[in-house]
């Protein structure tokens, strides 16, 4: 099942609007930048380095071996453009 984190703000914050500027001026979606953000605060946690002689075939599996994702991904449950899929996905 799909994890789902939602984020609310006052009507007074001006992140929200902070977030649509960004994204525009990158080109991509406030999704997308969302989940830079959570990615670059992370950083390395719990991520491993891919082991030397590992036969690396696609981007999907460069990010099983790496911990970003779980064995068993499928190409299509990527979103690697700057569009989502649809509206809401990530």
């Amino acid at each position: 099942m799909t994890k789902v984190f939602t984020v609310s703000f006052s009507d007074n914050e001006t992140t929200p609007e902070h977030i649509e500027a960004r994204a525009a001026e990158l080109g991509i979606t406030p999704e997308m930048l969302i989940r830079r953000a959570i990615a670059a605060h992370l950083g390395e946690y719990r991520l491993q380095e891919v082991p030397p002689g590992t036969n690396v075939k696609s981007i999907t599996d460069f990010l099983m071996h790496s911990g970003v994702l779980k064995p068993g991904t499928e190409q299509d449950e990527l979103c690697l453009s700057s569009k989502s899929p649809r509206p809401g996905a990530l």
